[in-house]
């Protein structure tokens, strides 16, 4: 998580279902299932061919920095404060 954003919160149980059609001011986190590592996603760094792919298209292809694990899961929310405000 990047420094200073506060703690992530995710829209329980939801995913727009393809990359394109995520609302801008939403932030994505990917999850480790494996291992519970997260870092903050960046739909800017996908390639081309992925920016209109289905959310699953995306997360099979997740690979995990910390434990190598290919059990990768995007999580749509936000960043809240400590005071749980955006």
């Amino acid at each position: 998580m990047t420094e200073g954003m506060g703690r992530f919160q995710a829209i329980k149980d939801w995913t727009p279902g393809y990359m394109n059609v995520t609302p801008a001011h939403l932030d994505i986190m990917a999850e480790c299932t494996a291992c519970g590592a997260q870092k903050e996603f960046s739909r800017e760094k996908l390639p081309s061919q992925l920016r209109h792919a289905q959310v699953d298209d995306v997360e099979k292809r997740l690979k995990c920095a910390s434990c190598g694990a290919k059990a990768g899961k995007l999580r749509f929310g936000y960043f809240v404060d400590e005071k749980g405000t955006k």
